[in-house]
């Protein structure tokens, strides 16, 4: 019941971080808005690592490791997204990231030896994707094609998200909160440098404060909290099992929009929810 009602947990913070993605790259460019949540989420992810009187390791094998999950799982696909979504509506950018549990399904079986195929899981991955089209609307299939270059950053960034989650169930083991304050350390370093040799911070304008405001969320609670998160999930759930969420993260950015926005909701969003729902559990339950 825990791994659930956290797997539930992150698909609701990352649900919302297309919304708070859009509203970031209002005033704030891409690369200086992955470096703004990245440094953010460095400071959290310290604060609960000195808490817990725990520090980082600091043998080679462990910061390289450090350093593929920052860039693979954080830093790269955060600058596609954060660069698709420029000219990609929140609907296609949804439909899109729905590639990631597909490719963690067919994938992982043949590096993780305990990851199967079976139709089940083919099916339910079928549903799924049904169901995110039922929820975005046919038009989103149509826009597919147009602005090409942002839609070919979103489906980079969503096979990375399942390169990220095979490679963390195959190699990592350290605890949870190590492994997120190191991945996001590494990645911060990285993108913190390339900010600054590539284009100098006095450059950019003056944010907007709600451009502002959703830097400081996507840092705190995308980027940090549900990253800390997904490293407690992937070990104990398997890597297609927690890939299935990028099903569930559009469902949740639809009603956020309902309720904090003033969205409305058609009735064929209720359906693609209970499809969705019984695509994710064909996947993630283990009967034949």
């Amino acid at each position: 019941m825990k791994n659930i009602s956290l797997w539930l947990l992150v698909a609701l913070i990352w649900g919302s971080s297309f919304a708070a993605i859009k509203i970031g790259v209002e005033s704030i460019a891409p690369m200086a808005l992955v470096a703004g949540r990245m440094i953010i989420a460095s400071i959290v992810l310290l604060v609960i690592l000195k808490m817990k009187s725990l520090s980082l390791p600091k043998d080679l094998r462990a910061w390289a490791i450090f350093l593929v999950v920052g860039l693979s799982g954080n830093v790269i696909p955060f600058y596609l997204i954060s660069y698709g979504e420029i000219e990609v509506g929140s609907g296609l950018a949804a439909l899109l990231m729905s590639i990631t549990p597909i490719a963690t399904v067919f994938i992982a079986p043949l590096i993780l030896f305990e990851e199967k195929y079976n139709i089940r899981s083919t099916f339910g991955i079928i549903l799924g994707v049904v169901g995110v089209i039922i929820l975005v609307g046919v038009d989103a299939i149509f826009g597919i094609g147009e602005n090409l270059t942002s839609q070919i950053a979103i489906i980079s960034a969503a096979l990375l998200y399942a390169f990220t989650t095979i490679f963390v169930k195959r190699f990592v083991t350290q605890k949870p909160i190590v492994m997120a304050t190191g991945s996001i350390l590494a990645g911060t370093i990285i993108i913190t440098l390339i900010v600054l040799i590539l284009d100098h911070p006095a450059s950019y304008m003056l944010p907007k404060m709600n451009s502002f405001i959703a830097m400081i969320y996507l840092g705190i609670f995308p980027t940090a909290i549900a990253t800390l998160f997904y490293f407690y999930l992937v070990p104990r759930i398997g890597a297609s099992r927690m890939s299935q969420i990028n099903f569930l993260v559009p469902v949740v950015g639809a009603f956020i929009g309902v309720f904090f926005l003033g969205e409305t909701l058609g009735s064929s969003a209720i359906y693609a929810l209970v499809i969705i729902l019984f695509a994710i559990y064909l996947v993630s339950s283990g009967r034949k």
